[in-house]
């Protein structure tokens, strides 16, 4: 127990503003890039290729579904920026909050980041960030989920174990701004789908908060765009040298 409390209290010298910057520009360079992927109906659709934010996404329901008094039968990552997570709430009220959690969890993660690594505590991201993978990873039932699991909660641990100072910077202010920025593209594909009238948007989080609610989707998407911007407004100064 003390080594773990000591690992979570190390503190590392702040990287400079270069390696911020080169982190940031990384992030943003992930969180836009898409790839078009063909759906069964002959469509094309842009999927954007941040597993990480996907991941915090669907442990954000899932931790949420618990925290409630709910439970979780499976998570189920689809892509990379496409998951599932079939649990359930004992109570109307919890539903709505274990929705809506989906889409908060990456921003609010980032910014908790970013307020650990303005104290140096890097090791401690880290430490937690291989804890949230090894959290989902009781929820995943198949290959290609528990293989991305384990990818992301490998790297963050072997950072964690074996890399020297800089890398663990590094990896640690890469993965805050990844998640400060990784729903901006779920979030676009959301009001892009709404407009082109794309079918199947009444499976997404936005839709399902409206008929859980009454309150219309596109509430739920400017609230979420607002936690971003929210989020990233105060994470900004923390990581920036």
């Amino acid at each position: 127990m003390a080594s773990a409390f000591a690992v979570l209290n190390e503190t590392l010298p702040a990287p400079g503003w270069l390696l911020v910057g080169a982190t940031a520009l990384l992030a943003a360079a992930v969180s836009a890039t898409s790839f078009a992927l063909l759906t069964n109906g002959g469509q094309f659709v842009l999927n954007r290729a941040n597993v990480l934010g996907t991941l915090f996404h669907e442990g954000g329901h899932a931790l949420v579904s618990i925290l409630t008094g709910g439970g979780v039968f499976r998570i189920e990552i689809t892509g990379a920026e496409s998951g599932l997570t079939w649990h359930w709430q004992p109570s109307p009220f919890a539903g709505v909050l274990a929705t809506a959690s989906g889409y908060a969890m990456p921003p609010l993660a980032g910014l908790g980041a970013a307020a650990l690594l303005h104290r140096g505590l890097v090791p401690a991201v880290l430490a937690l960030t291989t804890v949230a993978m090894l959290f989902i990873l009781l929820f995943t039932r198949d290959v290609l989920s528990a293989g991305a699991v384990v990818v992301v909660g490998a790297v963050a641990f072997c950072a964690l174990r074996w890399a020297p100072g800089w890398l663990k910077n590094g990896i640690a202010y890469a993965e805050a701004w990844l998640l400060l920025t990784s729903e901006l593209g779920g979030l676009g594909a959301l009001v892009a789908n709404r407009w082109r009238g794309v079918s199947g948007e009444h499976a997404d989080d936005a839709a399902s908060l409206a008929e859980r609610t009454g309150i219309p989707g596109f509430v739920w998407i400017a609230a979420w765009l607002a936690l971003i911007g929210w989020a990233v407004w105060h994470a900004v100064p923390l990581l920036w040298p």
